[in-house]
């Protein structure tokens, strides 16, 4: 990590990089009640920008209010969360999820400056830092480091981060990984705001449809092959089994809400030891949209179909699409080679 030392301080330190980073971690000092807006704005190769605007009302007690539309004012999505219960509301789909009790402790909510340090983290040993001097963003003095990721293939591409310097907040973020580049910056921020009593209430209109969260993240149920198709819904493709190589666990998982359908995994052994586990599904209508390249992932030809490969650090993926069905691969076992899973999907049969 770089050691190019920031401008001077009113107290006349002066600070690297890594002291800022190491200062924001170990601040242990959380802002009370804030009022916030702000821009997230993401651009993809070949594509207009697309902007969403957020508002959030904190207060001291951990009551939060959060708003976020599109620029041009739709897909509006409000929730609240007193504590006790959170309310995720969006009023075009009349449809709402209201979660609570135990349920809401394991979300795990983090706040801002959490998940700043979160990002703090992961960036200390994966990217070299600079320091581009200080900035003033919305009003406050800011640090502003640079970071460059060590490898192409990182979960996290290059960085820019401007940090509070009082608060060590970042207030504004610019990332890039593969087509895609990411900014997120704070146009307002109010400290210790007055809020109305109602703030952190939301009353549902009586024609909006609540679902049910946890049954959209129910837990995997083991099957059978046959059991699978029926599941799928259609006849697909898997590996047969042979000497050494074995079907370990057929799971299904049914996902409900927006995804809605079917998910079958099947898990492959080697010699008694994980190999890879292959997921297929019904090709969702929507999936033909263009997305920009991601870091480390390149197309490759599987069955004499284009495939994406994604090769993430330890992380390593096939997918493909196949007579309306989504067929994906992850690597377990870290020695497997992409030849090999060539080899063995080019013998694929029918599941019937």
């Amino acid at each position: 990590m770089g050691t190019f030392g920031c401008s001077s301080l009113e107290s006349g330190k002066q600070f690297s990089p890594e002291q800022v980073i190491n200062n924001a971690l170990e601040e242990t000092t959380e802002i009370g009640a804030y009022y916030a807006e702000a821009e997230l704005i993401t651009t993809e190769k070949g594509k207009d920008p697309e902007k969403i605007l957020l508002k959030e009302w904190v207060n001291e007690d951990g009551k939060k209010r959060t708003e976020t539309q599109m620029e041009d004012g739709s897909e509006l999505s409000i929730a609240v969360n007193d504590g006790k219960q959170l309310i995720s509301y969006q009023p075009e789909l009349k449809q709402a999820f209201v979660i609570e009790g135990d349920e809401l402790q394991a979300l795990n909510q983090i706040s801002p400056k959490q998940q700043a340090e979160q990002l703090l983290k992961m960036i200390q040993d994966t990217h070299e830092v600079r320091s581009e001097g200080e900035k003033e963003i919305v009003g406050r003095s800011t640090y502003h480091l640079v970071a460059e990721a060590k490898e192409d293939k990182g979960l996290f591409g290059d960085q820019e981060l401007w940090i509070d310097k009082e608060t060590w907040m970042v207030l504004k973020t610019n990332s890039s990984s593969g087509d895609i580049n990411m900014e997120m910056v704070y146009t307002k921020l109010e400290l210790s705001p007055d809020f109305d009593k109602d703030q952190f209430t939301l009353e549902l209109p009586k024609d909006v449809e609540v679902l049910d969260l946890l049954e959209d993240m129910q837990e995997p149920s083991e099957i059978t092959l046959q059991e699978a198709v029926e599941k799928v819904g259609n006849p697909f493709l898997h590996i047969p089994e042979s000497e050494d190589l074995k079907i370990a666990r057929i799971e299904v998982m049914e996902l409900q809400g927006e995804l809605s359908r079917n998910e079958v995994n099947i898990d492959y052994q080697n010699k008694g030891l994980p190999l890879f586990t292959m997921s297929v599904f019904q090709t969702p209508e929507d999936l033909d949209e263009e997305i920009g390249a991601l870091p480390g992932e390149e197309t490759v030809k599987i069955r004499n179909k284009e495939a994406s490969f994604m090769d993430l650090n330890d992380f390593r993926s096939l997918s493909w699409q196949e007579e309306g069905l989504t067929y994906n691969i992850l690597f377990i076992d870290p020695s497997l080679t992409m030849e090999e899973v060539s080899e063995l999907v080019t013998e694929m049969v029918l599941a019937e």
